[in-house]
């Protein structure tokens, strides 16, 4: 029986004629590739956070944590989807994949775009505005963002192959991130690159960094702005220029301030805080618990310094500790059952949740590199 289309894109089988799908002269590929979720979009972009959290939790299976946000005109699209307590989605973002697991506290800002197979990201992360993770897909495409990571302005990430950025890192605005290299038609001699990118923990990508297909950045090293990275870069090395090569590294690099030191850069860091306060119209009072009033409430806070001796009993629900030195299990075991917030610059821990002047104070002090894991 022979078949061949006919007048009208029918197909003719014998003596009858089938009409095809009057889609079907369109399709262009055996899989969708939709870059943009529009019926999603018109589904569900236009709910406020409450109805849209009811929704995908009942329609669509998501886990969906506490006081999640999103922001209108934004989009969720997964086949398994966990987003935990906390987050926030921007205005006009879209995040698309087949797995995607969004940590508590985390944020991804207004008008950005991910779209990868698998998207991990941890705990009080931060994408910010327009950033761009996507490209060419494969069954292993991830795009993993560690705890407390920052992704700047305008950077653009290509995760075909793994893009593993590790806990405390920081890419900068305009950076780009890739994990495959093709243009040019491999059988004429040209290179073609598919290769993971993995970024350690506690680096710090300034603005304008290329990082290349293949290459790794140890942990605790910096790259110089506008710098190229094609290749390994070790741990605790500082890398600049293209390609980027080790001008320092340990024990030279970084360089461990003495107790004194680190003293006088947290009273610096508090003054700042202060001062900041001050032009926004916070009013200030000083004593053992500085006092701290705003929009008609007021918040106490102890600066427990590095030579001070026990906690004072004087705390109470609400307040918050600034600690120079480390707290022990059972002095967080005791913040925590009496309601009281806490920030350990030394121990490197904070309380899971905190007051307006503990959430400001930690924003604040990530400013100069001080990022806390919160408690469990």
């Amino acid at each position: 029986m022979e078949a061949i289309y006919g007048k009208g894109c029918g197909v003719r089988h014998g003596r009858r004629i089938l009409r095809r799908p009057h889609w079907e002269p369109f399709l262009t590929s055996l899989v969708p590739h939709a870059r943009l979720p529009i019926a999603h979009l018109l589904l569900y972009g236009w709910m406020p956070s409450p109805l849209r959290r009811v929704a995908y939790r009942i329609l669509l299976g998501y886990r969906i944590g506490a006081r999640v946000k999103f922001g209108i005109g934004s989009a969720v699209v997964g086949r398994d989807v966990q987003i935990d307590d906390d987050v926030e989605i921007g205005l006009l973002a879209v995040v698309q994949g087949r797995h995607v697991r969004i940590g508590r506290h985390s944020s991804v800002g207004t008008m950005s775009y991910l779209s990868c197979e698998r998207i991990e990201i941890g705990e009080d992360a931060r994408i910010r505005e327009q950033v761009f993770v996507g490209g060419p897909s494969l069954p292993e495409s991830l795009f993993k963002l560690g705890d407390r990571t920052i992704v700047l302005q305008n950077t653009n990430i290509n995760p075909t192959k793994p893009v593993i950025i590790g806990d405390d890192s920081g890419i900068g605005g305009h950076c780009l991130i890739f994990s495959h290299g093709a243009w040019l038609n491999q059988m004429d001699g040209y290179p073609v690159t598919y290769e993971p990118v993995t970024i350690g923990k506690s680096v710090w990508l300034p603005w304008r960094v290329f990082v290349m297909p293949g290459s790794t950045i140890g942990d605790g090293s910096v790259i110089g702005a506008n710098s190229l990275v094609a290749g390994a870069i070790p741990p605790f090395s500082l890398a600049v220029g293209t390609p980027a090569k080790v001008i320092r590294s340990a024990p030279e690099f970084p360089k461990l301030p003495d107790a004194a030191a680190r003293a006088a850069m947290v009273a610096t860091m508090l003054a700042e805080f202060e001062r900041y306060l001050a032009y926004e119209e916070v009013r200030m009072t000083a004593g053992e618990l500085r006092e701290y009033r705003a929009a008609g409430k007021t918040y106490r806070m102890l600066h427990r310094v590095a030579d001070a001796g026990a906690l004072p009993t004087t705390l109470r629900s609400g307040d918050t500790v600034l600690s120079e030195r480390a707290l022990d299990a059972e002095e967080r075991s005791r913040l925590r059952a009496a309601g009281v917030y806490w920030l350990d610059v030394a121990g490197r821990t904070r309380s899971e949740r905190g007051s307006a002047l503990t959430e400001e104070l930690a924003l604040f002090l990530g400013r100069y590199g001080i990022r806390l894991p919160r408690d469990r």
